[in-house]
């Protein structure tokens, strides 16, 4: 039999084990991951779900994907078309002068795992089309995260360079 004040303390130190486990939980983190909203209808999660959208809110190790990358992204083919870009490379290289390639997939994504590639920031990155046009790197450096879509979310504005493309856009 238990006495009362060890009874006590139980429930003290239980109460606290509770606590401290909802405390744990990051607030601002589980709002961006419900901002995302609802998968595509007849898309299920993989490599081919959500383009466009920052790949490191639920792949950068809070959750709730269990595959964690270092760097994703999506890369449309020319500007003012939503078609994706299908076996783009992108090239990442970090400060320290490590680079990896991944390709896009049929839906525009590619990923690096953090397993595969754990960049240094700041970075820099080029995009060459498929089709073998003229590679486009990237003006600016990374120097935060590697969800391309945290800068480069559709539409562009003050707050976005808009999306990346594999192809500039030509003049007439």
């Amino acid at each position: 039999m238990v006495s009362p004040v060890r009874a006590s303390l139980l429930v003290i130190v239980a109460a606290g084990v509770s606590t401290a486990s909802v405390g744990c939980a990051d607030e601002a983190h589980d709002e961006a991951v419900a901002a995302l909203g609802p998968e595509q209808g007849g898309v299920s999660p993989g490599p081919l779900h959500r383009p466009g959208q920052p790949c490191i809110t639920c792949h950068g190790g809070s959750g709730p994907a269990k595959q964690q990358f270092s760097i994703g992204g999506t890369v449309y083919d020319m500007q003012g078309q939503a078609a994706p870009s299908v076996g783009a490379k992108v090239q990442i290289e970090d400060v320290d002068g490590h680079w990896w390639d991944a390709t896009t997939n049929a839906a525009g994504n590619f990923y690096v795992t953090l397993a595969e590639f754990e960049p240094h920031y700041p970075t820099q990155s080029t995009v060459s089309p498929a089709d073998g046009a003229i590679p486009i790197a990237m003006v600016t450096h990374v120097s935060r995260d590697g969800s391309c879509a945290d800068c480069h979310a559709n539409p562009a504005g003050p707050t976005s360079a808009g999306p990346v493309y594999a192809h500039r856009m030509m003049m007439p």
